[in-house]
């Protein structure tokens, strides 16, 4: 990114972050007063952010809504756990679920996922607990995910260049409202979609989460802004 944008500025900053093997669009500040705008409005849970997760399983209607938990850190490892809200270092994670679509042939299930707070591993740990894990998301009990080496265009590459939760049409539509469960469309398997196989395949370092869709006051106009993983980059902040 340094070298793309040496030509506008010489300074980056992050003002949020993604899990390692989480993909999507991410925000990057190139100027310092941008960068502690956007800081500010994630310290105040003024930016909304929505998560696309393909999860093992069919979810059922009860099974989303408000989800509220307590997590902590679990020392001296690269997790979290859900604990009892009287636990010590246990910190309140809020998220709103909803279904997006169910693929019947692969039996899994598409959510979208709204994150209320920024906890570690949050979204991660929240759909493991109530017993649908995060396809590829071995840490919380999710299956490896696995590809052949071999893509669509006869190219060989791992499966981390993948957008990983486009597979449904549906699922990259911003915007569009979960359907009622009564009217959930049930997909086939498509060559659009990612296999998963027990062969001589390599093993990718992705899991089925994306940071689909971010909404945010742009710095540089105050201007309420959304942004999906689809879009192309328009401007720098």
């Amino acid at each position: 990114m340094r070298e793309q944008l040496a030509d506008r500025t010489d300074y980056l900053a992050f003002p949020h972050r993604l899990d390692r093997p989480v993909s999507g669009v991410i925000l990057v500040a190139t100027r310092k007063r941008a960068a502690r705008l956007l800081s500010d409005q994630f310290a105040s849970r003024k930016v909304q952010k929505i998560y696309h997760a393909w999860v093992t399983g069919k979810v059922q209607p009860h099974q989303l809504g408000r989800w509220v938990d307590h997590v902590r850190k679990i020392t001296g490892k690269p997790l979290t756990e859900i604990v009892e809200s009287s636990s010590e270092g246990a910190q309140i994670a809020e998220t709103q679920a909803s279904l997006r679509a169910y693929d019947v042939s692969a039996n899994r299930s598409l959510l979208e996922l709204s994150p209320q707070t920024g906890r570690m591993h949050q979204l991660r740990i929240q759909t493991a607990h109530r017993g649908f894990p995060i396809i590829g998301d071995s840490q919380y009990g999710g299956n490896r995910l696995f590809t052949e080496p071999i893509n669509l265009d006869g190219a060989p590459h791992p499966i981390r260049h993948h957008p990983p939760c486009e597979l449904p049409e549906m699922a990259s539509q911003s915007g569009s409202k979960a359907p009622p469960p009564s009217a959930t469309p049930q997909f086939t398997a498509s060559d659009r979609e990612i296999p998963v196989s027990d062969g001589e395949i390599l093993v990718s370092d992705r899991i089925l989460l994306q940071a689909h869709q971010i909404t945010f006051h742009n710095p540089s106009n105050g201007v309420l802004q959304t942004v999906t993983a689809s879009d192309e980059p328009s401007e720098s902040v």
